[in-house]
């Protein structure tokens, strides 16, 4: 089955979750990047000549991803036993 099969398939309950768990991933992702960003800054001191980083999209989603992937493994490990 491939991934537009599957999505066709699921219910509006199956989706509602599966966009909670990214924005909830998105978040994180969100969150780590500032704080890297925060830390890279008090390395450097706040100097005035440091490389001023922003969030990118890219990053965010890719980051996102990867913990929505944490996240559901968590969750299928937590409740294994229910179908």
């Amino acid at each position: 089955m491939n991934l537009g099969k599957w999505l066709n398939s699921l219910s509006t309950m199956d989706h509602l979750i599966l966009l909670i768990l990214f924005i909830i991933s998105c978040f994180l992702s969100n969150q780590t990047l500032i704080t890297f960003i925060e830390l890279y800054d008090k390395k450097m001191d706040y100097s005035k000549f440091r490389i001023k980083f922003r969030v990118a999209p890219t990053a965010l989603l890719s980051l996102g991803l990867f913990y929505s992937i944490i996240i559901y493994q968590i969750i299928d490990e937590l409740f294994g036993f229910m179908p």
